[in-house]
């Protein structure tokens, strides 16, 4: 019987722990409208990278008794994989969603962002390897202790809007580290200076992935920047997701803590007043699609395809803007 690809290749490789794309890019290559032969161009070339799940290694079992006490440790993959194996199904409740949603940021968002792919794809081998990575890499940004203990009156819109301003005036410069994003969140998140900003997102007044999504956008269109390329492919992954979820606000407050932990990771120096979208041809749909299928780094076919799956649900023409960039 052959093996999923979640079975044998591992959902990060190398001492950076870089994401394991292949899967959720080769779905998004073929919606583009990729060829057969570029398909397998590109699974290939990204094969190539990754690091196969060691046959080595001894499996903790995962049950209900020890699920939550394993979460982010990071060496339990394969157990957590094995446990959504039996648990997960086309068209049903998805297990342990709300004890996944406090640490949505979990490998920079990377292993929601898998988990919508499944979802997208129907393939309960990549639904389990999503929720499997969750749980692996958890990463919550604001923990239940201090969840409550900064009273906050802001927008999401309000709140994004002063720290893009304090970012073009110099401030809040990212603390220097060589961790990958998902470290650099957490020591962001942690620092006493702007940790409360983190704690005000937690808090905002008019939490919705609306306001999130809009959030992401604007920020990447002022920065068109990796890593918040991450949180536009991250809200619309959270849209494909958020329908599993019972307890969506704490979804919502943690992934808006999320964010606000990973754009204060970005230099101040890709900070531009103006949008970066003046500087480039807008692109229509169809200029897009064949943008993004012929593509060869996975980062670009998911962002293109994320952009405009979003316009298509949203109309918000911003989008075709940002993937234009």
């Amino acid at each position: 019987m052959t093996k999923s690809h979640a079975e044998v290749y591992a959902p990060e490789y190398g001492p950076s722990h870089f994401s394991n794309h292949s899967p959720m890019a080769s779905f998004a290559l073929k919606r583009l409208g990729g060829s057969e032969q570029q398909l397998q161009d590109f699974k290939s070339g990204s094969l190539r990278y990754l690091e196969r799940n060691s046959s080595e290694r001894t499996v903790v079992e995962i049950a209900d008794d020890n699920f939550e006490t394993l979460l982010g440790k990071r060496q339990n993959y394969l157990g957590y994989f094995a446990y959504f194996k039996k648990h997960v199904g086309i068209g049903k409740t998805l297990p342990k969603l709300d004890l996944l949603a406090k640490g949505v940021s979990a490998s920079a968002f990377h292993a929601l962002i898998r988990t919508s792919y499944g979802i997208d794809a129907q393939d309960v081998s990549e639904v389990a390897a999503g929720l499997a990575y969750w749980a692996d890499s958890h990463l919550v940004v604001v923990p239940d202790d201090t969840a409550e203990n900064f009273l906050s009156n802001d927008t999401v819109e309000d709140l994004g809007a002063e720290i893009l301003t304090k970012k073009l005036d110099g401030e809040l410069e990212p603390l220097p580290s060589n961790e990958a994003i998902f470290g650099q969140m957490r020591i962001n998140a942690e620092d006493k200076i702007r940790q409360p900003y983190v704690l005000r997102a937690f808090n905002v007044t008019d939490l919705s992935l609306g306001q999130l999504r809009q959030l992401s956008l604007t920020v990447f269109l002022h920065t068109n920047n990796f890593t918040a390329l991450h949180t536009v492919t991250a809200s619309h992954a959270a849209r494909l997701v958020l329908p599993y979820i019972d307890d969506q606000a704490t979804f919502l407050r943690q992934l808006c803590s999320g964010v606000i932990a990973a754009i204060l990771t970005i230099p101040n120096d890709d900070f531009t007043a103006n949008d970066c979208s003046h500087k480039y041809k807008k692109l229509t749909v169809e200029e897009l699609k064949k943008r993004g299928a012929s593509a060869t780094d996975s980062h670009d076919i998911k962002f293109v395809y994320s952009c405009l799956e979003e316009y298509r649900h949203y109309g918000d023409v911003r989008y075709l803007d940002a993937a234009s960039c």
